[in-house]
């Protein structure tokens, strides 16, 4: 199970007072809601963030947008993925590909009103899987700098390499026989019946009821890498990944060298040390402005 006492605890340790100088924009975009942290000199660097399962913006990850904004001309975008936080009020998700659309209007806004930025797209747990299968099980309109993947979840599709950690209370429950038949039928059929349970501590439902606690099979197929080995081979632009030293949910040395296995030169790959699934976001920044001024 996930550590969320101790997330918390961090959390409120690496917290930041905001500079005078950078504004914080609350906006909707084709119903999606945004948090950007948008600095007062020009923008060079643009970082769309994709939180992960079942949580939303709302999550921490307003403390990685205070530190990366501390960088000269960066703007950060937080994103409550359809269905999630802020954005629920969006009509319910028809399939995936409504989902990686989604991505796509975002990168398409920022390219209209910054066109000399570089747009890096950020992906913690399940927002990585939604991003690879953006660029790999969907073709992208606008093109970006990078991709970067911070404590991936490749979900229940990795195969022989041992990445999970057995728990007696995994943080997902799957029911498999529903993603088989919808699978089987080209998703004519089970699209929106329950495919998975999150398993939120009740202290944590308590606190946030705006966190998920199931998805449908077409939502869960959009956040879900089918082939995640062979989905990271066939990545052409270049990839961070970050991997949490003590991650709850898999063995980050296994996760290491699944990774390798891929045989892709342009991803690069680190362990971050002493941090969880969760709170591995607090600990990013100078890694993220290391890998992109490369």
């Amino acid at each position: 199970m996930l550590n969320f006492e101790n997330f918390l605890y961090v959390l409120r340790k690496h917290d930041l007072p905001l500079a005078d100088s950078i504004q914080v924009i609350e906006q909707y975009i084709d119903g999606l809601y945004l948090r950007i942290y948008k600095p007062a000199s020009d923008i060079d660097e643009i970082f769309i963030v994709y939180h992960g399962s079942g949580v939303n913006s709302a999550a921490g990850y307003d403390v990685l947008a205070k530190q990366l904004v501390q960088y000269k001309k960066t703007c950060i975008c937080l994103v409550d993925i359809r269905e999630h936080g802020r954005s629920s009020k969006l009509w319910k998700v028809v399939g995936p590909k409504q989902i990686w659309q989604d991505v796509d209007t975002l990168v398409k806004y920022f390219k209209e009103t910054s066109p000399q930025a570089r747009i890096h797209l950020l992906g913690h747990s399940s927002g990585g899987g939604l991003l690879l299968n953006y660029f790999t099980r969907y073709c992208p309109i606008t093109k970006v700098d990078s991709l970067i993947l911070v404590a991936p979840e490749f979900g229940p599709f990795v195969r022989s390499h041992h990445l999970y950690k057995t728990s007696s209370m995994p943080f997902a429950s799957i029911n498999k026989w529903v993603f088989v038949i919808n699978a089987l039928s080209l998703g004519l059929f089970f699209n929106n019946h329950i495919g998975v349970k999150l398993n939120f501590p009740k202290k944590v439902i308590d606190m946030r009821s705006d966190f998920i606690q199931k998805y449908s099979v077409k939502m869960a197929n959009a956040l879900t890498p089918r082939y995640p080995l062979k989905q990271l081979s066939r990545i052409s632009l270049p990839v961070a990944i970050f991997i949490a030293e003590n991650d709850e949910i898999f063995d980050a040395y296994s996760m290491l060298a699944f990774i390798k296995d891929c045989h892709n030169i342009h991803i690069t790959s680190k362990i971050i040390k002493s941090t969880t699934h969760l709170d591995c976001i607090f600990n990013l920044s100078r890694d993220i402005k290391i890998f992109i001024n490369r």
